[in-house]
């Protein structure tokens, strides 16, 4: 009976370790993600391109970035809420070599648009920051 009661406590404390581990790396993922969409809100384009991921700068140029960006983001008007849907971890992403991501997804209301879901993947690169990958909106 005292071996199990110290198995179920060890147990338990694990799993709060775990949670805790995921909840600090959802936070740090979350902050840095908006952190960056604010540049994309405020139309700085190629400060966005700049403060991606080297995995983003290297499928991409500065100046597709900035074309596709902008064809993308300036039909929808200025941004309003945003809320998030989602959050998942994966190993693979399209077109991007094998790491750690995580792929958060909002609900954002937009001038033009009303509410529109965007999907933003973030990798974890070496220094232990997370950087945006991927942006796409629907």
């Amino acid at each position: 009976m005292k071996k199990q009661f110290v198995a179920l406590l060890l147990l338990f404390f694990c799993t709060s370790v775990i949670y805790a581990a995921d909840s600090d790396i959802l936070e740090k993922v979350e902050r840095s993600a908006r952190s960056w969409l604010e540049l994309v809100d405020n139309n700085e384009y190629v400060e966005s391109w700049r403060s991606s991921s080297a995995e983003l700068r290297q499928v991409t140029s500065e100046s597709d970035w900035v074309r596709s960006i902008t064809s993308i983001r300036a039909p929808l008007g200025s941004a309003g809420n945003r809320y998030i849907a989602t959050a998942g971890q994966t190993t693979s992403l399209s077109k991007l070599p094998d790491g750690e991501y995580v792929v958060l997804q909002f609900y954002t209301t937009f001038a033009n648009k009303g509410l529109t879901m965007e999907t933003i993947a973030l990798a974890k690169q070496q220094d232990e920051t997370w950087l945006v990958a991927e942006y796409t909106v629907k």
